[in-house]
């Protein structure tokens, strides 16, 4: 039916008869053929529906609700974050049985919540918080590396929401984050960098060579030492290889030295990562470039 194709595309790939009361028979009908199914009681979608239409079907089911988790991560600022079912917060209990759904009972802070339109959304420091004990500091490291919020965003969210479950693992991962890592592989490179005492270093530093500015993963600015921790995801490929070469070599002649290492390298010799940083400023601070 031309009508019903149309209102799908025009309300992001789902129908509710609440909305469509004049075309209900129309809508049992496409159900009945298969055309359409329920994803929710009374709004419906063609089947294997897009994560967007499973999201949009949560606000149409229960307008009162905010999107959570990995819901609300998805539609503002992480598109790639993992999502085996649509959570939001409600403030009643849903009788219905809604597989692909989890509704909680909980209350978000007005300043926490961003409204859409047709959506209202955790802020990102909240959907942050919540995929913190699913997916661990990795929630943190895309939060900071997209921008979406900062450390401070996420104490702050913490503190209006004190009593959850596992806030404790929470408030150890924002301190074991406090230098801002933007991958798990520079998280670990943290880690050992402070349990060797090695200071007077920076993270996610932009850095000036010649009329090139690049941010770089860990500098030592006074030894003028940069660390490029190169994982597998961002740096493989032929334009990668060619963009880091350019990279690596214009750092160089403006005087800086660099370290590229390979971040499983980093994971599997960690002994022998800290002795080429001490080694290297050593010879940085007696003038060995």
């Amino acid at each position: 039916m031309k009508v019903i194709s149309e209102l799908l595309q025009a309300e992001g790939g789902i129908l509710s008869r609440r909305a469509h009361r004049s075309i209900q028979r129309h809508l049992d009908y496409q159900v009945r053929t298969g055309r359409l199914h329920a994803l929710l009681p009374g709004v419906y979608a063609p089947p294997d529906p897009s994560w967007e239409a499973r999201i949009l079907a949560a606000a149409e089911f229960r307008p009162d609700c905010v999107l959570t988790g990995a819901a609300a991560a998805r539609l503002p600022w992480w598109p790639e974050c993992p999502l085996d079912s649509v959570t939001a917060a409600v403030s009643a209990k849903v009788k219905a049985s809604t597989p692909g759904y989890r509704w909680e009972l909980r209350t978000i802070p007005d300043e926490l919540v961003v409204d859409r339109g047709r959506l209202r959304i955790a802020a990102p420091a909240v959907s942050v918080l919540d995929l913190l004990p699913p997916l661990g500091g990795r929630a943190i490291d895309e939060g900071l590396r997209r921008r979406a919020m900062n450390l401070d965003d996420l104490r702050r969210a913490l503190a209006l929401m004190p009593h959850r479950p596992q806030n404790g693992l929470r408030r150890e991962l924002i301190e074991d984050s406090r230098d801002e890592p933007w991958s798990e592989a520079e998280r670990r490179t943290h880690r050992l960098l402070r349990a060797a005492g090695l200071t007077g270093w920076c993270t996610n530093h932009v850095v000036t060579a010649g009329k090139f500015t690049y941010t770089v993963d860990i500098v030592f600015l006074a030894a003028r030492l940069v660390i490029e921790i190169d994982g597998w995801e961002f740096h493989h490929g032929r334009p990668a290889f060619v963009s880091d070469r350019w990279r690596y070599s214009r750092l160089a002649a403006a005087g800086w030295r660099v370290l590229p290492l390979a971040a499983t390298a980093i994971e599997d010799e960690p002994e022998a990562f800290i002795a080429l940083v001490d080694d290297s400023l050593a010879d940085r601070t007696h003038g060995v470039v």
